[in-house]
């Protein structure tokens, strides 16, 4: 056999040898790849969707859902599982997935820590697990091949990683609501592919770094709600690819460069609310003809406002100045308007809580018909309401309170069909209540407090079925209350204070299911039965009117009350005994009636004549409460049943199930021979949470002679402790805490 043939053969050989190699080897790699998978659906405890159904060994893995395999070695390259509702912790196993180049579990229900075998995944560019409930520290070492990091709406804490300046590919940051800490790490400067930094909802300290300004591609710069001090720094002003600078809620200082306008020419939005900024709005900012977005709110910004402000800005959609040191209650101040009538994409236009002064000018009418918020409140302006409003038929919210405006509410306010809140409080108009009023049926809040108005109620109110919040007080409204309010179901708080309203109350204010407070004192009215049926009741204010007779005993049933006012009326007869089952009652007023008694002790919460006995029954309802999560207002009561019946009731075998769920127990920790002593463990904390609903009912029997006394309470509390010391379980951990045991720092 000839040399040349030999070399062929052994050729040959070595092919065949490898091809056989590369098809074990990578069914060996898939057969991984399937093994890590199925590690990560086992750490799966809820799929509502089914979206894991496909995953099983009869399926080529690269036909399951949200599997994507790369086409030369069939190895999976990404798993995308957003937004399937998976809960569960995330597997280690993926750190196996050696192909993997993105991860996408985002706004899923994924707990625990981000595994630390991600680190091996040297290929992976792409990490999105965003909107879950992860929790602990961001690994120091993930992969250097990184472009995407989001980890934004989970339960992170601890510090920035430094290293992230190894990630020089690195795109995009998100750590958006988080529980971070520590500074902005300056490092983050040496980056210079990163395009978005999103660190808001932190509680990141310290001063944003210079180096940041060196960032030649940023786009998106958003540090809001935070804990940030110092000066923006000026290079940061000069990128001129930043379109979103997003710094508001910090203690940031200093004032706006001049040029702002011209040095970012494809801003598109900023927002400087809630910080420390001074000085005048740069006039250059009239040039940056992209914003969209403007908040400049809550600082101590002054004049002036550019008076061509939004001539430019076509594509403008939302302008706030509120609470800055703008105007200075001169007629031409609000000329910046006039301005605004080119922005014809403008929703959303506050300026209240400055000192601007003069009319609202006629070209208010000429906003964009896009307009659902107009919100100029806490000024200094003056003259009518101009009626030229009504063209501004999408408007929801229209807040013109704590001004000087006068005259009537113009009739046309009937054509903004689409307001939802309408807040005139604190004014000088006058006239009565236009009956157009009545054609705003989507309005859950009408505020005309501290005018002038008088008249009756309209009666087209009753259109307003919706209601949430009425508050005509302090005006000259005169007549009876229309039987008509019984239809706001959805009212939680009517205030007809300090009006002439007479007649009695009608009995129809006892259908007011979710009514919480109610102040209809300083007017002429008689006090109905039916207000016992207002269950939620918080608030109850009835001085100063001319009820006659005794204090119905329907009050008794009134168990939410917090406070309650009958002062300065006619009452008489004995104070009722019932009166002490206002259990959350801290506020009561009787004075100046013809009552006859004593005020009965409140034993928790009025603060009535102290007592050991009344000690000890707050206590014990305290921790009802504790244990249960549940008010003495909670749902029961509408059955009559007491926090206290209701934990009697679930004795001793119902008890688990009406412990809140904030203190159950959690899943048993995987030790090895441990099942029975978990067993115990449990046994344990069950048998702790029965003894202290015991302690609460004991000590909140009705008669004080019944009640449990201090020195037992301790007892017992001390016994239970001693039973709960060395159970480590988070039940066992947060008990001995609220019984002032031994603290322990949350895992």
């Amino acid at each position: 056999m000839s040399s040349l043939l030999i070399q062929k053969i052994k050729l040959l050989s070595s092919v065949l040898i490898f091809s056989v190699a590369t098809k074990v080897a990578g069914r060996l790699s898939a057969e991984t790849d399937q093994q890590a998978l199925l590690s990560f659906k086992d750490l799966i405890t809820e799929d509502p969707l089914g979206s894991l159904s496909s995953w099983n060994n009869s399926l080529d893995l690269c036909k399951w859902d949200g599997v994507t395999c790369s086409r030369e070695h069939q190895r999976v390259a990404v798993l995308d599982l957003r937004g399937k509702s998976l809960n569960g912790i995330i597997s280690p196993f993926l750190g196996n997935l050696s192909f993997l180049r993105s991860i996408n579990l985002q706004d899923n229900k994924f707990k625990g820590k981000i595994p630390q075998d991600l680190s091996r995944l040297f290929r992976l560019q792409h990490l999105n697990l965003s909107g879950n409930f992860i929790q602990g520290e961001i690994p120091s070492n993930l992969s250097n091949s990184l472009r995407v990091v989001d980890l934004s709406f989970n339960e992170l804490v601890g510090k920035l990683p430094a290293s992230f300046v190894s990630f020089s590919n690195l795109t995009f940051i998100g750590l958006y609501t988080n529980n971070l800490i520590g500074g902005i790490p300056p490092s983050l400067g040496n980056l210079s592919l990163l395009r978005t930094i999103r660190l808001g909802r932190n509680s990141i300290t310290g001063t944003i770094p210079y180096s940041i300004g060196r960032l030649p591609n940023l786009q998106v710069f958003g540090i809001g709600l935070n804990k940030l001090s110092g000066t923006v720094p000026p290079p940061l002003y000069n990128i001129s690819t930043l379109t979103q600078l997003i710094i508001p809620a910090n203690q940031l200082t200093g004032s706006l460069p001049q040029d702002i306008g011209l040095t970012l020419p494809r801003l598109q939005s900023i927002s400087v609310a809630e910080n420390q900024f001074w000085g005048p709005i740069p006039v250059s900012l009239s040039n940056a003809s992209r914003l969209e977005y403007l908040d400049l709110s809550q600082n101590n910004l002054s004049n002036p406002v550019p008076f061509d402000l939004g001539q430019k800005m076509k594509d403008l959609v939302w302008l706030n100045l509120g609470d800055n040191n703008f105007g200075s209650a001169d007629a031409r101040d609000l000329r910046f308007i006039d301005s605004l009538t080119n922005c014809s994409k403008l929703q959303k236009l506050a300026f209240a809580g400055n000192g601007f002064g003069g009319v609202l000018p006629t070209s208010i009418a000429n906003l964009s018909s896009h307009l659902n918020m107009l919100v100029a409140g806490r000024n200094q302006l003056v003259g009518n309401i101009p009626a030229g409003i009504s063209t501004l038929v999408n408007l929801a919210a229209l807040g013109l309170e704590e001004n000087l405006f006068s005259g009537v509410i113009p009739f046309e306010i009937g054509k903004l069909r689409n307001l939802e809140l309408v807040s005139f409080h604190k004014n000088k108009l006058s006239g009565p209540i236009p009956e157009s009023i009545g054609n705003l049926t989507r309005i859950f809040g009408l505020d005309l407090e501290g005018n002038n108005f008088n008249g009756t109620i309209p009666s087209s109110i009753e259109n307003i079925l919706g209601l949430q919040i009425l508050d005509l007080s302090n005006n000259f409204l005169t007549g009876p209350i229309p039987k008509t309010v019984g239809l706001f179901s959805t009212l939680t708080f009517m205030n007809l204070a300090h009006n002439a309203f007479i007649g009695v109350l009608p009995l129809e204010i006892g259908e007011l299911n979710n009514l919480q407070e109610l102040d209809v004192s300083e007017n002429k009215l008689h006090i109905p039965s039916t207000l016992g049926n207002c269950l939620k009741l918080e608030g109850l204010f009835l001085e100063g009117n001319t009820f006659q007779g005794s204090i119905p005993s329907s009050f008794s049933s009134l168990k939410g009350i917090e406070s309650l006012d009958l002062s300065r009326n006619n009452l008489s007869g004995q104070i009722p005994e019932d009166l002490a089952a206002l259990v959350l009652l801290k506020n009561l007023n009787l004075s100046f009636n013809n009552l006859a008694g004593e005020v009965p002790s409140q034993e928790y919460g009025m603060g009535g004549r102290t007592s050991k006995e009344g000690d000890v029954y707050s206590y014990g309802i305290l921790l009802l409460e504790m244990l249960t999560g549940k008010r003495p207002t909670h749902e029961f009561i509408a059955n009559g049943q007491s926090l206290r019946e209701f934990c009697m009731l679930a004795l001793p075998e119902r008890v688990m199930e009406i412990v809140d769920l904030r203190i159950q127990l959690e899943e048993p920790t995987k030790v090895e021979n441990d099942a029975q002593n978990e067993k115990v463990r449990q046994a344990k904390i069950r048998e702790s949470l029965i003894s202290l609903v015991r302690i609460g009912i004991a000590c909140s029997a009705e008669s004080p002679g019944q009640r449990m006394n201090v020195k037992d309470v301790i007892i017992g509390l001390t016994t239970i402790k001693e039973v709960l010391l060395g159970v480590d379980i988070h039940a066992g951990r947060q008990l001995r805490m609220q019984l002032g045991g031994e603290g322990t720092s949350r895992e």
